[in-house]
């Protein structure tokens, strides 16, 4: 497979799925119109390298901001990652935050409340 790679513009994060190095970074703000456009392929790349056995992958997410529309598709992407991690993949996700953003942290911590993935939420130190 070919590494998928998404060059970040003024509204949508970049986003880079290397699949030798069994990593996921989406990093970068995300407010396009129609979220869905940007992150379903990227849902569809995943379903594909965990359709076969015993996959990993590590993902860093430094997203600061994320309008309504993106925050939906980052909980269905975090929704699959738990199925995929449920299916015996191993699945370990770092979720970075600029230092002192407090509305940035709780957003990280409600959307991975229901994970049972080994994750982390890291403060990002200017």
């Amino acid at each position: 497979m070919d590494n998928y790679i998404v060059p970040q513009t003024k509204h949508t994060p970049q986003i880079e799925l290397h699949y030798s190095d069994k990593y996921l970074r989406i990093a970068g703000d995300s407010y396009p119109e129609n979220a869905m456009e940007v992150f379903q392929p990227l849902i569809e790349r995943l379903e594909s390298y965990f359709a076969k056995a015993q996959q990993s992958l590590t993902i860093d997410v430094l997203v600061d901001y994320q309008n309504t529309s993106s925050t939906k598709m980052m909980t269905d992407i975090i929704a699959k990652l738990q199925h995929f991690h449920e299916t015996e993949h191993q699945i370990k996700l770092t979720w970075y935050y600029p230092e002192g953003d407090i509305d940035c942290l709780e957003n990280c911590e409600m959307l991975l409340e229901d994970a049972s993935f080994p994750y982390a939420i890291t403060e990002l130190k200017d």
